[in-house]
């Protein structure tokens, strides 16, 4: 744990701010993230949640760090291709705050391991890059009432919004189920900051959640780096969904 001066230093450009203050940011010292994807969208998103003063951070990534993931994926130096993404991103998080604890799982994400993790944790990130482990992410943390900050990314251009169950919409709703069967494999082209931005985003809407201010949770945001453009879309969940049937479950 870091001293309650050290603490203070760490973390004073936030407690100034009036939306946080030293209660805001207790409530930070106390919460717990799980970010599924330690790549594009959550290398930044990981590092913000530290750096913000998260307390425990589990982080989900069975692949290893490659050299075409270095023009995006800001937790991994050239001398880490070859090793597993997770491990190496806990050590770099470890490097930015001591202080923080972590949970490491080295492999995929199915549903087994989200129905047993999930619980343990006041909010999930999405930042996968197929369309089936994010609905077996959308799907348990519905069940199990969990906030789930979703977003993707391609090229110059990304979406981002934050399913509350029972307040909106979820992925299901928005997404066909047929969707997952149509999902290419081609290698997808994208620019390094595009996941840079849309990661930051959503450190930023786990942080306000966290703290009982507005998030994007009724409609999506979608943001175009060409052209520098943010638009929100207003969008509403599906009459049929069982996301209509679930509430969420607020952090302690």
């Amino acid at each position: 744990m870091i001293e309650n001066s050290i603490f203070k230093e760490l973390y004073s450009r936030q407690i100034s701010l009036n939306e946080i203050g030293e209660s805001g940011q207790m409530k930070l010292a106390k919460a717990s993230v799980l970010v599924v994807g330690c790549g594009g969208l959550g290398s930044p998103a990981l590092y913000y949640l530290t750096a913000m003063g998260i307390c425990h951070i589990g982080l989900c990534d069975s692949d290893v760090v490659t050299a075409t993931n270095l023009n995006r994926q800001i937790l991994y130096a050239f001398e880490d291709i070859g090793k597993p993404k997770a491990s190496v991103a806990e050590n770099r998080l470890l490097a930015l705050n001591p202080g923080l604890n972590t949970t490491v799982y080295d492999c995929v994400m199915d549903k087994e391991l989200a129905e047993r993790i999930i619980p343990d944790y006041d909010i999930v990130l999405d930042c996968l890059d197929n369309l089936g482990t994010r609905y077996i992410l959308n799907d348990v943390c519905v069940a199990e009432g969990r906030p789930l900050v979703h977003a993707g990314v391609e090229a110059f251009r990304g979406q981002i919004m934050t399913i509350t169950p029972g307040t909106g919409p979820c992925l299901r709703c928005l997404f066909p189920i047929e969707s997952e069967k149509q999902e290419s494999e081609k290698t997808i082209g994208v620019v390094g900051a595009a996941p840079g931005a849309l990661g930051a985003l959503q450190a930023l809407e786990a942080l306000k959640y966290l703290l009982g201010l507005p998030v994007c949770n009724n409609g999506m945001l979608i943001f175009d780096g060409l052209n520098m453009s943010l638009e929100k879309v207003a969008l509403a969940a599906s009459p049929n969904c069982f996301c209509k049937s679930q509430s969420i479950t607020s952090p302690d």
